[in-house]
């Protein structure tokens, strides 16, 4: 097993080479290399790390402080199979087929999204803006060493010739497997640190994956439709006081009320409406852990004017009332 490490200068990114596109036969120094060579000497500051932790395991880690907008670019490679986990903490992370109507509240785009490698994808990270991130690069090698006999759900997506995308909540899936790798000094993780946090990071994202109803095979997803549902899930919670309406999402990104749904519920897990439901009381539940505000205060910046309706909603996703979730945790 090696684990070669290599680090860029820290510089920043910016606007004048803003366009990721690297192809998936690249190896792990290679792709940390191209990502490097994109910064340039500015006052904000970017760090990149890589290692190749098993055969077929990559890790990168990259933080800093966007200037400039910059586009991803993931381009489908059946030639080169590369599976991707990407994990941001980032509120930036948009897709990237026009802007958004609403700008998104603070937390709410920290998200975990699993690719094949039949799926292109564009994705914006907006400026000025923070960010975290892990990109966990899956080869052909990893099913063969580390996986004897897969599950149903995981060799269905590892043998799926039609593209495929799907996002998992970060903060509920596996964010202390993702606050290990990004906290305190890198250099001071040895390489089966690494190596256990990311496979606990993929187990749990292909669980979460396996509890998901199966996706029939005339639901195939196109690259276009990716882009839509991901704008879609950004403008379904950017405004918990003020919804926007299914129908206006819908028009907004161009997927009719039917489609609309069947896809959202393909690519997270839950409809629109069950999921909405879901992260305004995630919202609430983080107003008041983090940010201190009384549960009618939580209540009300995620759009409820009644607290009993409001604790009654909140104890049924998290099994207490809202002014008891503090001693909860």
């Amino acid at each position: 097993m090696t684990a070669p490490t290599k680090k860029s200068p820290k510089t920043p990114i910016t606007a004048e080479k803003r366009q990721v596109s690297p192809l998936a036969n690249t190896n792990i120094d290679q792709l940390v290399a191209y990502l490097a060579n994109m910064s340039q000497d500015q006052p904000n500051q970017a760090s990149l790390q890589g290692w190749q932790l098993a055969s077929g395991v990559e890790l990168i880690f990259w933080k800093g402080t966007l200037s400039e907008p910059m586009a991803i670019q993931r381009t489908a490679e059946p030639d080169h199979p590369v599976w991707t986990i990407l994990l941001t903490d980032s509120t930036s992370l948009v897709a990237d087929a026009g802007p958004l109507t609403v700008p998104t509240t603070q937390k709410r785009g920290t998200m975990i999204y699993l690719y094949n490698h039949h799926l292109s994808l564009d994705v914006t990270l907006d400026a000025p803006s923070d960010i975290q991130s892990l990109l966990i690069r899956l080869k052909p090698d990893v099913w063969q060493h580390l996986l004897q006999n897969p599950p149903q759900h995981v060799a269905e997506f590892i043998n799926d010739n039609q593209p495929r995308f799907h996002g998992f909540d970060l903060q509920t899936t596996c964010d202390e497997y993702f606050q290990q790798l990004v906290r305190g000094d890198f250099e001071s993780h040895s390489p089966w640190h690494r190596l256990q946090a990311t496979l606990g990071i993929c187990n749990r994202v292909f669980s979460q994956l396996g509890r998901r109803a199966p996706i029939p095979t005339a639901n195939a997803l196109r690259p276009q439709d990716s882009q839509r549902i991901h704008k879609a899930r950004q403008l379904l919670i950017s405004n918990f006081q003020n919804p926007i309406s299914l129908a206006e999402i819908g028009s907004t990104v161009g997927l009719g009320r039917d489609k609309l749904r069947q896809l959202f519920q393909q690519v997270y897990g839950h409809t629109p409406h069950r999921y909405y439901q879901q992260q305004r009381m995630n919202e609430a539940r983080r107003l008041i852990l983090e940010e201190g505000l009384s549960a009618m205060d939580a209540g009300f910046q995620v759009g409820y004017s009644h607290l009993g309706h409001f604790a009654q909603e909140f104890k049924k996703q998290f099994g207490c009332l809202p002014k008891d979730c503090k001693g909860s945790i």
